[in-house]
């Protein structure tokens, strides 16, 4: 059995001696009735700290175990899946006065089964209620209990107090019974693929639909298409499951499609343009809108200000695909909790771009344009001084922002007939590019003849154009250098995936070629 805090042992012998002198000092002064009170003040504070604080729970009466559930029907909505769904609180139990600590054990089962098979969760101690919310009480129903989708299920709990005394017995509450309907619950992902994309039928091109925030089942996306079909999938794996054209509604809408033995009605653009497509894909819902082909952005520049600029406004990079769109790149220094957003335009404060909750970690990609309070994006001391690339897209009602930490190519080699190599793979040691200033600037000194030139990331001799083999390409076709100049430096993978866009050497001569991969700029200093 374990011993009381208040055991008397003999390393205690002089604290007890000590405690007998001020009780003396204190009847010289008539205090007597007061001794009793100090007495147990003191012997708490000398004793108490040689005990475990975690076996420590002092006196809890003689209150019963009593569990009490926020609700006992319940149907989940597949609409609000962050609500709080069900709270479980109980009562502390008793410990007989023992002051010993108490464990508490939520246990939930099909009715009937007596808690022989169901869920035995370890909640610690000094615990008193345990909360879902609608998704996470969807997934236990669907991952633990098998339930089918829209169906009830008929669940009993019960808490179980667990004291660490041995002269205590365990104690139970009453068993609460409780129903619950779970939902089929729909993809966090979602992508567009079909003739009208960029990427036509190939699942590894398909194009990726922006979550739309606060709508469940909501997606968005602002796309070139051409004229041609299209429909919607989950995964880049496979083509099934999809969302296609419900061709027996008499309204434009979403159908799930689970097997090629269904109809594979798809959706027809029938002129190429600028859209914007929107789902919904809980209320089978969408909305195609061709937008004006004179439509810009408001801004023409965005800036990144905040405490990595010392509140000064750098000016991003436009991004050469999509007007809407503007890029940063950088190594964000510093120390403690640090905040930034974004400025349209050098010193005004006002219709800043910032996220749409307070200390918006740099995962919340949502963000809303106005004057309405001050929010920020924050960066944890942990995130701090690393590089990291930036993009945000004002494009009205889709605003966003989204950031990735950037780790760069090691192996970039120069590659092209306007090369010293020209398109052999298998000498492109010869025109390998070296680490410069810093970890993501690459330069190359050489003699360059009048011709095309692009750059291969990876150390193999495939030359395949994927997500894979990674090339440095011009933001267009055919794009004349323009010597001693930054320039915007892109990738196979942005825009159009699997253009080959290559830059066009002009006057053959001896040039330095520099790279910054993180700022996505590049160099020919002709020399």
């Amino acid at each position: 059995m374990k011993q009381s805090c208040l055991t008397n042992t003999p390393k205690h012998k002089n604290e007890y001696s000590f405690i007998n002198q001020l009780i003396n000092s204190l009847t010289h002064f008539r205090m007597k009735r007061y001794i009793n009170y100090f007495l147990t003040a003191v012997c708490g504070l000398v004793f108490l700290p040689a005990c475990n604080d975690n076996e420590i729970e002092y006196n809890k009466g003689e209150e019963p175990l009593t569990l009490t559930l926020s609700n006992t029907t319940i149907v989940l909505d597949i609409r609000h899946p962050n609500d709080e769904a069900l709270t479980f609180s109980w009562t502390t139990g008793t410990n007989a006065g023992t002051n010993s600590a108490i464990n508490y054990l939520l246990q939930i089962d099909r009715q009937g089964n007596q808690f022989e098979s169901g869920l035995n969760i370890e909640l610690g101690r000094r615990i008193y209620t345990h909360k879902y919310t609608c998704s996470q009480l969807n997934d236990l129903l669907l991952g633990d209990f098998n339930v089918l989708p829209n169906e009830a299920i008929a669940l009993e709990a019960r808490i179980v107090a667990m004291i660490t005394s041995e002269n205590v017995s365990d104690q139970s509450s009453e068993v609460i019974p409780f129903t619950v309907t779970a939902y089929q619950p729909v993809s966090a992902n979602l992508f567009i693929i079909g003739s009208a994309t960029t990427g036509g039928w190939n699942l590894d091109k398909a194009t990726a639909m922006n979550p739309i925030s606060e709508e469940a089942g909501g997606f968005v996306v602002t796309s070139e298409l051409l004229q041609g079909d299209f429909k919607f999938i989950t995964t880049t794996e496979d083509f099934l499951p999809s969302y296609n054209r419900d061709a027996n509604s008499t309204e434009t809408k979403l159908i799930y499609r689970q097997s090629d033995n269904e109809p594979d009605e798809k959706f027809v653009i029938t002129s190429s343009g600028r859209y914007r497509i929107a789902v919904n894909i809980i209320d089978l819902t969408i909305e195609i809108e061709e937008l004006e082909p004179s439509a810009l952005p408001r801004y023409d520049k965005m800036y990144f200000v905040g405490d990595f600029t010392g509140w000064s406004f750098i000016e991003m990079t436009k991004d050469p695909f999509n007007p809407f769109v503007f890029r940063y790149g950088a190594v964000l220094n510093g120390s403690g909790d640090l905040d930034f957003k974004f400025g349209t335009s050098p010193g005004d404060w006002s219709n800043m771009l910032h996220p749409t909750i307070a200390n918006a970690p740099m995962t919340h990609t949502a963000a809303m344009f106005d004057d309405a309070g001050d929010n920020k994006w924050k960066l944890t001391p942990e995130q701090n001084n690393k590089a990291y690339k930036i993009a945000i897209d004002i494009t009205e009602d889709m605003e966003s922002m989204t950031m990735a930490e950037y780790t760069p190519w090691t192996t970039i080699f120069v590659i092209g007939d306007a090369s010293p190599i020209g398109w052999s793979l298998g000498d492109r040691a010869q025109t390998q590019m070296t680490k410069s200033v810093d970890d993501y600037t690459y330069t190359w000194t050489g003699t360059l003849s009048a011709g095309e030139i692009k750059f291969k990331c990876s150390d193999d001799t495939s030359w395949d154009n994927d997500d894979i083999h990674t090339w440095y390409m011009a933001p267009d076709f055919d794009l004349k250098i323009t010597p001693n100049t930054d320039m915007v430096l892109t990738s196979n993978l942005q825009g159009t995936r699997g253009s080959d866009r290559k830059w066009i050497v002009e006057e053959g001569g001896t040039y330095v070629i520099t790279i910054n991969q993180l700022t996505e700029k590049i160099r020919f200093d002709k020399q």
